[in-house]
């Protein structure tokens, strides 16, 4: 892989066999978000990726699982993704799974028959930044999706049987919000079925929109306490049926909570509720751990 940019890609992929097919992000519009923003978007050529993908089979010809690197490379069309996984499949004969970065925009021109198509030839997991539920936040944050749309595309996902981490941020309505983005959260999560709930802390990137808000004073970020309460009544709010993990154990975040839903809800809240408990700030660090292992997606 020929790429001189940071590259980005979740804990869990570390050990993943990194294939670039775009450079930067196709949206790139996100308030929050630096990561692309010095980046011109690229979809990289078949030719280079076929080279690339010569070069890894010659180097691990058994390797079982490829990351494929850029902001949302599920933007590409439904022909070309497919012409990827089928290459994969050719020089990587024993990769079980292609994962990627993805968006609720880069799913409204897959049809539910063409998802399907791409997880037979290897799409096996998707990371999707979801950040909010509330359609208030997202528009001021400038996702470009609604928590409606959110929902019918994720559920084109669960038919096709396509797994994925649904990533949501905690703080990113400011102070005073933390019931309303956690509530509205929890309304979209309940609706379908996510392998994965990764929460994020709100960070305040250099050269982002959301940075400019924070100095001229029109966006005020939530005190730890209300970043914790929001935790609180996200968990409160979720109803999930089937098996689903919930982790904040993003490097943002100053407290370790993670579990599966809905067996640990209680357990989960029980530790919440014992770091609210001491009214001060900076005891809210702390960790509640309920699985044997950490959720790492």
């Amino acid at each position: 892989m020929r790429y001189d940019q940071i590259i980005y890609y979740p804990p869990f992929e570390r050990h993943s066999l990194l294939l670039q097919v775009t450079c930067g992000c196709s949206y790139n519009q996100c308030a929050f978000c630096n990561m692309y923003k010095t980046v011109d978007f690229e979809v990289i050529p078949l030719k280079q990726i076929i080279a690339d993908l010569k070069d890894a089979s010659g180097y691990n010809p058994y390797t079982e699982r490829v990351f494929l690197v850029g902001g949302e490379p599920l933007c590409l069309p439904f022909e070309q993704m497919k012409e990827i996984l089928t290459q994969i499949k050719k020089y990587l004969p024993y990769c079980a799974c292609v994962s990627m970065y993805a968006s609720i925009k880069n799913l409204r021109d897959k049809t539910v028959e063409q998802l399907k198509e791409l997880h037979r030839l290897g799409l096996g997991f998707l990371y999707i930044g979801l950040e909010s539920g509330s359609d208030r936040i997202l528009k001021q944050m400038k996702k470009g999706h609604t928590a409606a749309e959110a929902v019918e595309q994720l559920k084109k996902l669960n038919e096709a049987q396509i797994p994925f981490n649904s990533i949501l941020i905690y703080g990113l309505g400011g102070a005073g919000c933390a019931k309303e983005n956690a509530v509205e959260s929890a309304k979209m999560l309940n609706q379908v079925r996510s392998a994965n709930i990764i929460m994020m802390n709100l960070t305040v990137f250099p050269d982002t929109e959301l940075e400019k808000w924070c100095k001229d004073g029109s966006f005020v970020q939530a005190s730890g306490r209300e970043r914790i309460e929001e935790l609180a009544y996200l968990l409160e709010a979720l109803e999930l049926t089937t098996p689903t993990g919930f982790s904040t154990s993003h490097v943002t975040n100053p407290v370790m909570i993670t579990g599966t839903l809905p067996y640990d809800k209680e357990k989960m809240l029980e530790g919440v509720y014992k770091m609210l408990g001491s009214g001060k700030e900076s005891d809210l660090h702390g960790i509640v751990s309920i699985s044997d292992a950490a959720i790492e997606r």
